[in-house]
């Protein structure tokens, strides 16, 4: 067994260890060390600072984990954001809203309202004035289902608001540690 001289990162005492021993406990400061065995010299390193560095790592990685779900989430949004737009005259794509689906449904009631009235004061066969009732139906269906869209979309973005600032809120807090 050779017994080698090493220096306590702690306080600086002079030890005496085995080469075969791995980690020692400093005598005079009470300091948990590693003893490293190089190719040309034997020394010290405190244990807390290595655990401390781990820590610290750890905290890193959960940040960029975070920074990571938080990237995922935009890319979802973006995508699900798509499948609620709407095309509208010349491929022009839009975000529904409540207000445009009943202006639109309205114009559409009061388009086939007007197509009746004109269709029977001109004494126009029985099917012409119908197709007025099939406007109003159309615009009734769209109406419905533009103002269900707008709301879908709606709270979806509220959701995908919170979920995003409750991550940056967890990014935050780990960052000031």
């Amino acid at each position: 067994m050779k017994v080698t001289k090493v220096c306590c990162q702690g306080c600086g005492a002079d030890l005496q260890v085995d080469e075969s021993i791995r980690f020692v406990t400093c005598n005079y400061c009470h300091a948990r060390l590693e003893i490293v065995h190089d190719s040309t010299v034997t020394h010290t390193r405190m244990l807390e600072h290595i655990g401390r560095t781990t820590e610290q790592m750890a905290g890193n990685l959960r940040v960029i984990e975070l920074q990571n779900d938080l990237a995922r989430l935009d890319r979802e949004w973006a995508l699900r954001r798509e499948s609620f737009m709407v095309t509208g005259e010349n491929g022009h794509r839009f975000l529904p809203t409540e207000t445009g689906s009943l202006l639109g449904g309205g114009a559409m009631v009061l388009f086939g309202i007007v197509w009746m009235v004109l269709t029977s004061w001109m004494e126009a066969p029985l099917p012409f004035p119908l197709f007025g009732l099939l406007f109003i139906g159309f615009a009734i269906f769209g109406t419905v289902s533009g103002a269900s869209k707008a709301s879908d979309y709606r709270n979806a973005e509220r959701q995908v608001s919170r979920q995003r600032s409750a991550l940056l809120r967890q990014i935050e807090g780990l960052r000031k540690r």
